[in-house]
Parts: structure tokens; sequence; C-alpha cells
């Protein structure tokens, strides 16, 4: 019997690890438009025909405390926090310990994890991605690299003169000149 041995390319556990970075990144980037909500604690809970909850009455946030703090995140997933027992006005003033980004930016990667379904999706798109563009790269060069030369004068100049601009003093002379020819072209009809 032959061993069989299997070889695994290495850029395949480098692509795996560069899509999830480029996934946690973009999903942490994405959880910066969570909204924070919260019910204040007013120890006076009055309940409708349905069951539930209803609240009312003023309260004085500075010293009033969260009952209850809620993340929901852009992709529709809602959070409870806990409260801490934070007073009301934590969460309203900026400056406090609550609206500080070390507190969010702990709160924004924690709820990447809670987004898990978003997380592994956008792995799997930037590896596949990855691994298309590092398998077919000799082949997307070889076709751009046409279409490039294309749009650049017949005569086989670098890529680079296509994207400089000319010497506009030449041009102008002659846009000039054949201005001049048109209109005698012109009066020669005329006549």
């Amino acid at each position: 019997m032959e061993k069989k041995t299997i070889q695994v390319d290495k850029n395949i556990p480098k692509s795996i690890l560069i899509g999830f970075i480029l996934a946690f990144l973009t999903v942490f980037a994405v959880e910066h438009f969570s909204t924070f909500s919260y019910i204040p604690n007013l120890n006076i809970p009055t309940t409708d025909n349905n069951g539930k909850i209803i609240l009312s009455g003023t309260y004085d946030p500075t010293t009033t405390r969260v009952g209850t703090l809620y993340q929901t995140t852009p992709f529709g997933t809602r959070i409870n926090l806990p409260t801490n027992g934070m007073i009301c006005s934590e969460l309203l003033i900026e400056g406090s310990d609550f609206k500080s980004y070390s507190n969010k930016g702990l709160l924004f990667a924690k709820s990447v994890f809670n987004d898990y379904k978003f997380l592994l999706l956008f792995w799997l798109a930037y590896t596949l991605i990855i691994l298309f563009f590092k398998r077919y790269r000799l082949k997307v060069l070889i076709l751009t690299l046409p279409i490039l030369g294309i749009n650049c004068s017949k005569k086989q100049k670098p890529i680079g003169h296509c994207i400089t601009h000319g010497n506009t003093s030449k041009i102008d002379s002659n846009t000039q000149v054949n201005k001049m020819l048109q209109k005698a072209d012109i009066t020669a009809i005329k006549h």
C-alpha cells in the first residue's frame, strides 16, 4: 500500500485568517450604528388587560436608576445589557462612563459575536473573494491589460502616458487651425 499525503495550499489558511479579520472589522464598524435604549426603574409598574407593563409617571433622571438597558444592533439583534445600578442621567450626559468610547467599544465588540450569523456570512464571502483573486490573479491581469492598452493611442507607449495630459498649447493651436479651415470652407460655399 502506498501512503497518500494530502497537501494543503499555503494560501488557504492565510486567506481564511484574512477573511475573518476583514469580516470582524466590517461587522464591528456596522455595530457603531447600534442604538441604546433604557427603561427607568419607577417601582410602580401597572399592567393592562393583556399583561403588558404600563409605565406612567414622571421621573428625575438624576436620581432614578435604570431598570432595563438594551442595545439594538443594525442587524436587528436586541441585547440585554447589565445596568449595574446606573442612574438614567449617566446614559444621557456626554462624558459619562457609559458614553466613553472605551465602554461602548467593548459593547460593540461583544455585539459582533451576538450577530455571529452575519460575521460568518461576511467571513465566508471575504474568504471566497480572497481565494478567487489569489487563484485567478494572473488571468485577471491578462484580461485587463489589453483593455488598458486599447485606451492608449495606437503607438506603443507605456500605460503611464495614457494618464498624463499632453501639451495643451499644441492641442489649442491644432483646434484653432481646424476652426480657421472650417470658416474658410463655409465662405467658399457661399460664393
